[in-house]
């Protein structure tokens, strides 16, 4: 028999193939197979090539584009209170160190993972950043962003370490929302073309018991 041969695509649309989606070819060996007989089958899957290959991170975290890509934001969750009180965050985005923009405002209750808060076009060579702050009761805690080295807020890709103080080291203390992004070897688990944002919004000094990096995360994808 003549090999046969597929090839999958995932379509976005009607037209527009999905760069984000795997792809490849299947073959097999017969076009008939006959009970209690068996066909050999051969694939070849080819996955997309990490944000690495589409963004530069620099600094503490800036992403700066190498070609024009579409990129969208989403807050994933807010775990940030006083006692049994939830207190709020807001968080930002801005291009070109321009004027500082918010895509969120809220408590955790308010958090909605799959609403798309942010849907821009970045062009190559531009610079994008993060930030984000928590509210104490009374006033606004300082604002912890990716222009300058800050240990309050990191940009992680798919397989980089969680850091150790964050709880990717002690599941047990990790929000649900945040559990399906670390797994059990504390490294981060998201898309090719994902970066995870972890923020600290408290006052609490790296390594200690209240310094977890989870009060904000956000998750930024690019196509």
């Amino acid at each position: 028999m003549m090999s046969m041969a597929f090839t999958c695509l995932c379509l976005l649309g009607s037209a527009q193939a999905d760069e984000t989606a795997p792809r490849g070819t299947l073959n097999v060996d017969r076009d008939l197979v006959l009970a209690g007989t068996s066909s050999q089958l051969d694939w070849q899957i080819q996955y997309p090539a990490p944000v690495t290959d589409v963004v530069d991170i620099i600094n503490n975290g800036t992403v700066v584009p190498k070609k024009n890509m579409r990129m969208r934001v989403r807050t994933l969750g807010v775990a940030f209170q006083s006692g049994n009180k939830q207190l709020p965050l807001d968080a930002y985005w801005s291009l070109n160190n321009g004027s500082w923009q918010r895509f969120f405002y809220g408590i955790s209750t308010q958090v909605k993972p799959a609403n798309v808060l942010v849907d821009v076009t970045v062009k190559k060579n531009d610079k994008v950043d993060f930030a984000g702050r928590g509210y104490s009761g009374s006033t606004w805690y300082p604002l912890h962003h990716t222009r300058v080295q800050d240990p309050y807020v990191i940009v992680l890709k798919n397989g980089d370490r969680a850091p150790s103080y964050a709880p990717a080291y002690d599941q047990a203390s990790v929000d649900a929302f945040l559990k399906p992004y670390i797994d059990g070897s504390g490294r981060i688990r998201i898309g090719n073309r994902d970066l995870i944002i972890l923020w600290e919004a408290s006052t609490a000094a790296p390594g200690t018991t209240y310094f977890d990096m989870q009060d904000l995360v956000v998750l930024v994808t690019f196509e």
